[in-house]
């Protein structure tokens, strides 16, 4: 049921806006669930997301800033955002043209529905 529920939220999201991809990551990098193009590598960019979230999570502890929120990395090829969905990660693949400002409210609301999802099951 879970899996369900959550395969149709990264379905919805990557619908809404046009998303190359979206994959639910735990902590350690290991790939929850996921919906993503064809010849998208999924296990390289759960691995990818979780060292970044390692890494920032990491610096901004030591600088007294507490937790990301959001965490955007954008290269020539396109846009990978990173937003905490419960205890987990949600990591959305994003085109090199399409602005992230707009797609970020969704963005967010889906990792708030994962992190609802996830406990629901939990419980």
């Amino acid at each position: 049921q879970r899996e369900r529920i959550v395969k149709t939220i990264l379905s919805e999201l990557n619908e809404t806006i046009a998303a190359r991809g979206a994959l639910i990551v735990a902590p350690d990098g290991m790939l929850i669930a996921s919906d993503v193009r064809a010849g998208e590598d999924i296990e390289r960019l759960s691995a990818m997301g979780a060292g970044i979230l390692s890494q920032i999570g990491t610096s901004l502890e030591r600088a007294g800033l507490g937790s990301f929120a959001q965490v955007e990395v954008v290269t020539e090829e396109g846009k990978l955002v990173l937003v905490e969905a419960g205890p987990t990660y949600l990591l959305v693949l994003l085109g090199a043209r399409l602005e992230i400002g707009p797609g970020s409210i969704e963005i967010r609301s889906a990792a708030k529905r994962i992190a609802r999802a996830t406990d629901f099951a939990a419980n």
